[in-house]
């Protein structure tokens, strides 16, 4: 038998043991040094339950993405809660009309997709950097600073126009590096593409956009030396979080239900095993933890618990882009010996 020990409700929107999903579009400075994956690390790290994944070619414009097949079917590959859209890295430096022209109607494509397919995902640009000495095979007055101010300049008006989604400063961050700290490297021997420690920038810029938090202490990569990855790690923290209205990081992108659902469930036992009944109103997606580690996505949920104890079994109900929760604790006992036979 088991004894019902507590139960609660809790409200709002929670994580739990599914991770968060990040995709990131782009191109080689999207793959190059795995960028994904140093910036899931510094997550989990930092105590975030990360997925990344990427659609990344070398090269691609945001126009070249809408072209190709495998994007839409990694768009739907899984419920997206975030991702990073990236422009090919002269993309965003054009000329106000050929950005207006060549990028902007593309990137709307891509979000009309995104959202399409994944109605609560959060959408923000990935504003890159210029090359270490500007543009000079097209521009041969550029420099790095007059070509980064273009870039940023870009993003601006891409956010603007397509309806006013934040922008992780990667670039600015990058040119803070480089005043602060002149001899750490950002670039690969190209100087255009990330170093490892080009790419740590990034990492720490995205984490910073997304939690509003510092990534100070986090997971850097093997090739960055604790000293560059602590000059990162902070430099990426007071930008942002000085800059992040600027940026439209303040944007609130999924709006709270004005009505909540309602959140409910009961529960029977037989033996070590559980029977649990969605008593629940209004939800649209439901996720079980049943306090052993194991979990269900069935709207209604059997379990088995393999020895006798004390669990605390949570329903996640979701309305809308929110999740809400509600508790039960139960003390398994698992079943009675018969008592022993008299001689």
């Amino acid at each position: 038998m088991f004894r019902l020990l507590a139960v609660f409700l809790l409200w709002g929107f929670y994580s739990f043991a599914q991770p968060t999903n990040v995709l990131f579009i782009g191109n080689s400075y999207t793959h190059m040094n795995a960028l994904c994956k140093i910036y899931q690390n510094l997550a989990n790290s930092k105590g975030k339950y990360v997925f990344g994944d990427t659609i990344a070619v070398s090269g691609s414009t945001l126009k070249g993405h809408t072209e190709r097949p495998n994007t839409y079917k990694k768009m739907q590959a899984k419920d997206w809660d975030y991702v990073f859209i990236q422009g090919f890295s002269r993309e965003l430096s054009y000329d106000s009309a050929t950005i207006a022209k060549e990028t902007i109607p593309y990137a709307q494509q891509l979000i009309d997709s995104l959202k399409k397919y994944n109605p609560c995902i959060k959408i923000y640009y990935y504003m890159t950097w210029g090359y270490a000495d500007g543009y000079t095979d097209s521009i041969p007055e550029d420099t790095y600073a007059l070509m980064q101010e273009r870039i940023q300049k870009g993003y601006l008006q891409l956010s603007e126009a397509t309806g006013g989604y934040p922008i992780a400063p990667v670039g600015m961050v990058w040119k803070t590096m480089r005043e602060k700290y002149p001899a750490t490297n950002l670039y690969a021997p190209d100087n255009a593409h990330p170093s490892p420690n080009g790419s740590f920038v990034a990492a720490c810029t995205f984490y910073a956009a997304i939690y509003k938090e510092s990534p100070i202490e986090g997971k850097a990569p093997k090739k960055v030396t604790d000293e560059v990855a602590k000059q990162i790690e902070q430099t990426a923290a007071k930008y942002v979080l000085s800059y992040y209205k600027k940026y439209k990081l303040d944007t609130v992108q999924i709006e709270q239900n004005k009505v909540k659902p309602k959140v409910s469930f009961t529960v029977t036992e037989k033996w070590l095993s559980v029977t649990l009944t969605n008593k629940s109103v209004g939800g649209s997606s439901y996720f079980w933890e049943f306090g052993d580690g194991k979990t269900s996505r069935q709207k209604n949920a059997k379990h088995y618990y393999a020895k006798p104890g004390k669990y605390t079994i949570t329903l996640y109900v979701k309305k809308n882009c929110e999740w809400y929760t509600y508790k039960k604790t139960v003390n398994i006992e698992g079943p009675t010996k018969p008592a022993p036979k008299k001689n």
